[in-house]
């Protein structure tokens, strides 16, 4: 906010001429210059001034993506490379317009990679969570690991109880970070109705299966591992704490049954994309003994 003095907010009158006029504002005899120790210059200067040139401008926008050849895969997330064992109890994923070396002989290249972000965590801990102004409830699961918080599921309970909107939001999140691309838009995935959004993931990987123009890149979906199923959950001992735990597990359940369906879309995608270009990497698929 900014204030003004009453003066300049008041319309400016037209004024007339001052009191100076005539000889008193005149040219001094001899010129302006006349008592001054240099000469005025008579033409401006040739040569203009050598500077260091700028650097390049900064800017937000995302690099083009890089086109893919006949003999590169395209968007295929490396599930073969990333280790899913070491306390990631649930993987976000993240596309950029990398060229990446998959395989060194026989070369294999991928434009435009997936990677993963690996949220660990060694306990859960609880809360409840209501809205004064819509009268929502529902739970806060705060995953952390040594300590540290790593991510938060947050649901919404529906009317009958069930399990309505779900999200998933990791600590570097907000609105401006995400917009200033120092944090990924897979920082806050939102699925307001889980049952569906998995039912969905299915009938892609049954179109992945046979339509080869179709792609799938997981950046709005989630996959869980093992280890999320064996985290403890920490409550007290009141009856809206014996609610969370059963909520909790269905919280789980409806996890594994999205992470399932998208791992299936990204293994259906991946080999499709092995097929277009003639190649195949051994134990692709390793990785569903964990997620």
């Amino acid at each position: 906010m900014s204030v003004r003095a009453r003066c300049y907010l008041d319309p400016k009158q037209p004024t007339g001429p001052g009191s100076l006029f005539g000889t008193a504002i005149g040219t001094p005899e001899g010129g302006f210059w006349n008592r001054l120790a240099v000469s005025p210059p008579r033409t401006p200067p040739c040569a203009t001034g050598q500077y260091t040139p700028l650097p390049p401008e900064f800017h937000l926008d995302a690099p083009p993506a890089a086109v893919p050849t006949r003999e590169q895969v395209d968007s295929v997330f490396p599930s073969w490379s990333h280790d899913f064992s070491n306390d990631a109890v649930l993987v976000t994923f993240v596309q950029s317009a990398d060229v990446v070396t998959l395989r060194a002989s026989p070369r294999l290249e991928c434009t435009n990679v997936v990677h993963p972000t690996m949220v660990r965590a060694d306990a859960v801990s609880w809360r409840p969570m209501a809205c004064e102004a819509t009268g929502a409830r529902g739970h806060l699961f705060a995953l952390s690991h040594e300590g540290r918080p790593t991510a938060r599921i947050e649901v919404t309970l529906e009317a009958n109880d069930e399990i309505g909107k779900l999200l998933v939001v990791q600590p570097e999140y907000s609105p401006m970070t995400v917009a200033a691309r120092m944090a990924s838009p897979s920082s806050l995935l939102t699925f307001d109705d889980v049952r569906a959004h998995t039912e969905s993931l299915e009938a892609l990987r049954r179109t992945l299966a046979t339509d080869g123009d179709v792609g799938y890149v997981p950046t709005q979906e989630l996959v869980v591992t093992r280890a999320l199923d064996k985290l403890v959950l920490t409550t007290d001992h009141s009856a809206e704490a014996a609610v969370a735990r059963r909520h909790w597990k269905t919280t789980k359940l409806l996890l594994a049954g999205l992470s399932t369906a998208t791992a299936s879309c990204i293994d259906a995608y991946t080999q499709s994309e092995f097929r277009r270009v003639g190649k195949r990497v051994v134990g692709s698929d390793k990785w569903r003994q964990v997620v």
